[in-house]
């Protein structure tokens, strides 16, 4: 007589505990392993609560084995990226999913969603105005612009990147620093507005309390808006207009030509509760030194009365905090997220997960399949650099593709 068959184990549990134990798995990741066990437990996790999508992961390029760090778990998983992306330079990312890779160091510019596969070319090229008077070379156009290869080194979007509202900001290096597209219109072509002399240094989109657009911060900590003059309609030509906040310098600011070589000085900017941070790293210059960041100063820009709407004239200055009082904070190039932690029970206040991007070397991006060494990242708590453990951060990470990045699931 044949034995009956054993049901699983997983086909035993009841329903209510399935849904006790879903709603324990805050990270969506966690959730779709659950999910992959049998039948019973697919059915189980549509009726718990969506996971809370706060928390960013840490992406962690590799041509090889992609993979992504997250925080709800302390686990490191292998991540199945969309075709094309594999082996791509990261330099932006958007809350949803949505990254811009360049495959390569000129070209195959893009904006993807790593989970659905939507894809978004990017153009290649710059498009600059040439003055009244100004010399017209070989890339000339007729209406009085000249075209030019570019390096993108970050990439930040207003809104989703299919919306046919969105504006995309890239810094670049070419002939201008600062470049627009709107990517739903699959344009030709960056259009550059002006060449900002001082040194670029984060880029976000921000909607402040006097002007909205994106936020552009400087080596001198001042800080430019760039908005569109007029609302902005889909089918109209993109034109955005330059804002500088009237702001006082800091009593203690040093330029940076004038700080010691152990004492080097880089600068972040990230929005937290509505209001706009500058975070400014310290870290030395010797190379022998592998763990290079010493310390961390956060300001919060400050307006003074009455701060009237769209006034950029108000005078404002940058007010050091001494704590992000019941907030942790996710710092990186134009993809920096504060999050509140009472919502997050794996997470402490007043803690900085940064990572290894206190500079760009262009060398590298120029020599497409570099590797990028990245020891310079980890944890900064009240005052001090914290040791973290395996499940709490990375303290280190080789790619043979791109630097790591924050990415919104």
């Amino acid at each position: 007589m044949a034995c009956p068959s054993r049901r699983a184990w997983s086909d035993g549990l009841p329903p209510e505990l399935l849904a006790i134990i879903v709603l324990q798995l805050n990270c969506l990741a966690d959730r779709a392993c659950f999910s992959a066990v049998c039948r019973a437990w697919r059915d189980a996790a549509p009726y718990a609560d969506a996971p809370q999508r706060g928390v960013p992961w840490l992406l962690l390029p590799a041509r090889d084995a992609p993979s992504f760090f997250s925080l709800h778990s302390g686990a490191t998983r292998r991540m199945r990226l969309p075709d094309g992306v594999r082996g791509t330079r990261f330099c932006g990312v958007h809350d949803g999913g949505w990254a811009a890779v360049a495959a390569d160091t000129w070209r195959g510019f893009a904006v993807v969603n790593l989970f659905t596969g939507v894809r978004l070319p990017l153009p290649e090229k710059l498009r600059v105005e040439v003055p009244p008077g100004g010399n017209h070379d070989q890339f000339a156009l007729a209406a009085g612009f000249t075209r030019h290869h570019m390096l993108i080194r970050t990439v930040v979007f207003s809104c989703p990147p299919t919306s046919p509202y969105c504006i995309a900001a890239a810094h670049v290096s070419s002939a201008s620093n600062i470049a627009f597209c709107q990517p739903a219109s699959l344009s030709t072509s960056w259009t550059a507005y002006r060449r900002d002399m001082d040194i670029i240094q984060d880029l976000i989109f921000h909607r402040g309390a006097l002007l909205q657009g994106f936020h552009v911060l400087t080596n001198k900590e001042e800080v430019l808006v760039y908005a569109p003059t007029a609302p902005h309609r889909p089918s109209a030509p993109l034109k955005l207009a330059c804002t500088r906040y009237s702001l006082r310098p800091r009593d203690d600011y040093q330029p940076d030509d004038a700080l010691p070589p152990t004492f080097i000085a880089t600068r972040y900017l990230a929005e937290s509760r509505g209001k706009l941070l500058m975070v400014l790293r310290h870290y030395t210059g010797n190379p022998v030194v592998r763990r290079r960041t010493r310390m961390f100063r956060i300001f919060e820009l400050t307006f003074g009365e009455p701060a009237e709407p769209r006034r950029a004239a108000t005078p404002c200055w940058w007010v050091e905090i001494p704590e992000l009082t019941g907030r942790a904070l996710f710092l990186g190039r134009s993809c920096s997220r504060s999050v509140d932690v009472a919502q997050f029970p794996m997470l402490q206040e007043d803690t900085i997960y940064f990572l290894d991007d206190a500079n760009l070397d262009l060398s590298m991006v120029l020599n497409n399949g570099s590797t990028y060494c990245n020891v310079d990242m980890g944890m900064y708590r009240k005052g001090e650099k914290i040791r973290p453990g395996a499940r709490q951060f990375p303290r280190e990470f080789t790619a043979d593709c791109s630097p790591p990045i924050w990415l919104v699931p």
